[in-house]
């Protein structure tokens, strides 16, 4: 027996003593059902009933749920309202119909009464024709209650997988705050797939995408604030996201790529975005004034203006397009990115401005830098080096004259950048390496997304499996099969899983929560003991708890492909999250399940089957570093209780 380390954490989900988790089944539910003992079928049911410190929890399914989620009412600081799509898509479009459709000379016709505004595929838009009689293969038109569709020569419509957009917006918020958004994925809505208005305040996302949907993935309005992170918004029909007004947000571990005409649109109000790529639209990031109409004395407002910083982000067009662009009144601080091609890396309009540090600009067509507004540097680097500021451009040979003209980029260099992945490698003459740079401040010495130093693997050599002795420590036993390696952990003298961090770590009064690891033979799966977790939870604010339950640090040396471990289930109807967690702190989340009943049962998660639903932290990679890894059990419970978990044999696949 012994004492476990408690760490200090923010908790982001404190929920009342009373708080229910309504589940929906679009499946096996049934709207007559309470939602709590047994599912609901639509989520339009399952929201009547939120009130301050619920949670509606969203079974994943093979189809979507073709429903919207407009949440209206507001939770507290204290009991936040959560919505968890437990990896569940919501779909803005009904499927077309297979049968019914007439030829009419290679176009074709069905009846439709609702109006259609897109007509998506699987992976897909096509095209809007101005009139039925003038479709080309792909297009289509609605019109007078009929769908119209011109398949490709000898195809007709039902060879396709024709998904008519329906519905405006996914997730809808006119007002409501103190709401959580996680484990989601809204597409094919024919405005926003996540329309966030009227001053909604604050809002959290985890781990949601939004694609291909009519106009934005992501859009917040008005006087809004937003926390998004994790996230994916591509394929939309305008932007990825366009926050617009003096909306506040920010964006942590994303990516938007191939979106129509921008990946990011911020116009006007404050805004972040950290450990991201932008890539595949004609503007990558695109900042604005904001043009807000009717806000109390607007001219007074500082936020009309457009304030953001851009860290860690990853930008990438194609020649014809543009990296980031500031228009007047927009301003922007650009740290550790990395900009490349386009016609012009970064261009800042006249009234605009722009200041960068440690980042790397390289490959536009015409320029890396366009600046007719206010541009601050430093300790960058530029390839091939040409920036034209005001009316004089400069080209790479002139590069001191730039830096005496400007008094910026006087520690920074023009050389070509080198790549392994996404982190910069110079070599050991680069003066990129040596004293330009100041170690300690700003970031550290590295241009460039941040990253930690990894050695590259030699191509061709596999990484090596973890020692007898390491794992012999943390009480695992390795043997070769097919799929690669598999490590298993029998909790007879080992106890491989006792680490707990409870967030928070104590009550409003100032009471810890106290837990102990041990090895125990009250209960066991498989020979004599398990490994058993105890916690008591103070009383009292906050009502709810998340207790984070870690394995050892395991030396594994190749990616988790696979999870499997006996868990002691007491039909609490705790909700629990399996999760990996990397070398560099990324968290790969299984979806969230409920500890439905008793008694010994396998819980398996094969990572290679069911991907992660939600991968956040950490360097943003989405690739298992290691080592080490650790595998991570997350259980909710309320204030006052006392629990018990029983753990055993647990087994681990590590990939070949």
């Amino acid at each position: 027996m012994r004492s476990l380390p408690i760490a200090l954490l923010l908790s982001l989900a404190s929920l009342t003593a009373h708080a229910a988790t309504y589940r929906v089944d679009g499946d096996a539910g049934d709207d007559a059902n309470d939602g709590l003992a047994a599912p609901f079928k639509t989520i339009a049911r399952g929201l009547r009933d939120l009130k301050p410190g619920d949670t509606l929890l969203l079974t994943k399914l093979s189809h979507p749920y073709r429903e919207s989620i407009p949440v209206m009412v507001h939770g507290t600081r204290e009991a936040p309202i959560i919505i968890d799509g437990g990896g569940a898509t919501i779909s803005g479009a009904d499927p077309a119909p297979k049968d019914g459709w007439t030829d009419n000379g290679g176009i074709w016709s069905v009846a439709q009464a609702t109006k259609v505004e897109f007509l998506f595929g699987s992976d897909c838009r096509y095209e809007m024709a101005k009139a039925p009689d003038k479709l080309k293969p792909l297009e289509w038109a609605w019109q007078t209650g009929k769908l119209y569709f011109c398949p490709a020569e000898g195809k007709t419509p039902a060879d396709y997988d024709l998904q008519m957009s329906v519905r405006i917006s996914g997730i809808m918020t006119s007002g409501a705050g103190e709401i959580i958004v996680r484990n989601l994925t809204a597409m094919h809505f024919y405005n926003d797939g996540f329309n966030i208005h009227q001053g909604s305040s604050p809002m959290w996302f985890e781990n949601i995408k939004g694609l291909w949907n009519g106009d934005e993935g992501f859009s917040c309005h008005e006087n809004c604030e937003c926390y998004v992170r994790g996230a994916e918004f591509s394929h939309n029909y305008w932007h990825g996201i366009a926050d617009v007004g003096v909306a506040r947000s920010h964006y942590q571990n994303m990516i938007c790529r191939d979106n129509r005409s921008k990946g990011i649109h911020f116009i006007g109000g404050m805004h972040s975005v950290s450990d991201a790529e932008v890539s595949g639209s004609p503007i990558q990031i695109a900042l604005s004034a904001s043009d807000q109409q009717g806000y109390p004395r607007f001219e007074a407002m500082p936020l009309r203006t457009s304030v953001t910083n851009l860290r860690n982000v990853a930008v990438r067009s194609q020649p014809d397009a543009i990296g980031v662009l500031l228009t007047p009144n927009a301003q922007a601080v650009i740290e550790h990115c990395v900009i490349q091609g386009g016609k012009t890396c970064l261009q800042v309009e006249e009234g605009a401005s722009a200041y960068t540090l440690n980042s790397i600009l390289a490959g536009g067509q015409i320029a890396e830098v366009l600046a007719a507004g206010s541009y601050g540097a430093e300790a960058n680097l530029y390839f091939p080096g040409r920036l034209t500021i005001k009316d004089t451009t400069y080209q790479p040979d002139q590069f001191a004259a730039y830096v005496a003209a400007t008094g910026n980029d006087q520690k920074s260099i023009v050389e070509e950048p080198k790549f392994v992945g996404d982190t910069l490698v110079t070599s050991k003459a680069s003066h990129a390496t040596g004293g330009a740079f100041n170690l300690y401040g700003f970031g550290g010495p590295d241009i460039g997304l941040e990253r930690r130093q990894v050695r590259p693997e030699e191509p061709g050599v596999a990484a090596p499996l973890p020692g007898a002795t390491q794992l012999a420590a943390t009480g695992g036993t390795p043997q070769k099969t097919e799929r690669g390696e598999l490590i298993s952990y029998d909790f007879e003298t080992v106890n491989p899983w006792g680490r707990i961090y409870p967030e928070p770590v104590k009550n409003a009064a100032g009471v810890e929560v106290a837990g102990k690891a041990e090895l125990s033979t009250e209960q066991a799966h498989g020979g004599a003991k398990s490994g058993k977790i105890s916690v008591t939870l103070p009383p009292a604010a906050p009502g709810r708890y998340l207790l984070k339950l870690f394995s050892e640090k395991m030396p594994y040396t190749r990616p988790v492909s696979a999870v499997r471990v006996w868990v002691y289930g007491d039909n609490s109807g705790r909700q629990f999250t399996l999760r990996l967690r990397d070398a560099g702190g990324e968290c790969f989340y299984r979806a969230p399940a409920v500890m439905d009943w008793s008694g010994w049962k396998q819980i398996a998660w094969d990572v290679t089957a069911e991907p992660p639903a939600n991968i956040i932290g950490g360097n943003g990679n989405r690739q298992q570093d290691c080592p080490p890894l650790e595998v991570v059990l997350d259980v909710s419970a309320k204030a006052g209780e006392q629990f018990v978990v029983y753990l055993d044999d647990l087994e681990v696949e590590l990939a070949k």
